[in-house]
């Protein structure tokens, strides 16, 4: 029963993510999941073994709420550039499926490492920003090139699906480049978690579909369904709690804050 609070407590953390720095949650859902499952279900059952596998569907689908309701938020706010949305989020979804399948089917190890030295040359970056930022003005705000909708839409949806992340780790430091500011990037990193969690748990979907799992009475397909309820019940409070603070911090705040969580992000990779 604790781990259920735990889950519920894990859910208002991933909501309090979701407004403040577009996370829907995953890194610090997948881990909590996949612990929950190999602490309930026994060491020698399909269960076990497919833990990761259903901590990452679960948290794609957490994502779709999650997305869904921080991007309606947003919208009635009119926080959202919409000009930025597409084509990307086309691309986005097309890498999402392509991630998806190599959760599936390829370890995940060579992918962890490109997503670790990714996650330090973004450190580095948003560093390096807010030096200058200290001392010249902003950079003049630009619309995203080709090979950044095409290109990086792809690379963005293979990585955050294939970890069960989102997507925000990566297009939030995209648009920071475009000179939009934190609370503008953060905006457009609701929806465009969407292509990545609906393209996700669609194929993981079809996949179950083709073959079932058949994990236990507490899975519908890979999707563990006790987790999902306390993380849907948690991310709606913590929506809530933090709606109307994300407005009120400024955008060095904001950005400083971003980088802590992406150093965060960074550990609990290294350290799993």
């Amino acid at each position: 029963m604790e781990l259920y609070f735990i889950l519920l407590a894990a859910g208002i953390l991933s909501g309090i993510l979701t407004i403040l720095f577009g996370f829907a949650g995953g890194f610090v859902v997948v881990p909590l999941v996949y612990s929950t499952i190999h602490f309930h279900e026994a060491s020698d059952s399909l269960a076990y073994d497919m833990a990761f596998k259903s901590a990452v569907a679960t948290s794609l689908l957490l994502m779709v709420i999650n997305s869904g309701l921080a991007s309606y938020q947003q919208f009635t706010r009119g926080n959202i550039q919409r000009s930025y949305l597409f084509p990307i989020a086309y691309w986005i979804g097309v890498g999402a499926v392509i991630g998806t399948f190599i959760s599936l089917h390829i370890a995940a190890f060579y992918l962890k490492w490109a997503f670790v030295a990714y996650l330090s040359i973004t450190i580095l970056d948003c560093l390096s920003r807010q030096l200058k930022s200290q001392q010249t003005q902003q950079i003049s705000q630009r619309g995203l090139n080709s090979k950044e909708q095409h290109l990086g839409g792809i690379c963005i949806g293979i990585v955050a699906a294939a970890l069960g992340v989102g997507g925000s780790v990566m297009t939030v430091p995209l648009f920071r480049r475009c000179g939009l500011d934190m609370s503008g990037a953060v905006a457009l990193a609701n929806p465009l978690s969407m292509p990545v969690a609906l393209a996700g748990c669609l194929t993981l979907i079809i996949s179950q579909w083709i073959q079932p799992p058949h994990l236990g009475i507490h899975f519908w397909g890979y999707f563990y369904y006790p987790a999902l309820i306390c993380l849907i019940l948690g991310g709606f409070i913590g929506m809530k709690i933090t709606l109307n603070l994300s407005g009120k911090l400024s955008n060095t705040v904001h950005e400083r804050g971003y980088i802590v969580l992406l150093t965060l992000v960074l550990l609990s990779i290294l350290l799993t």
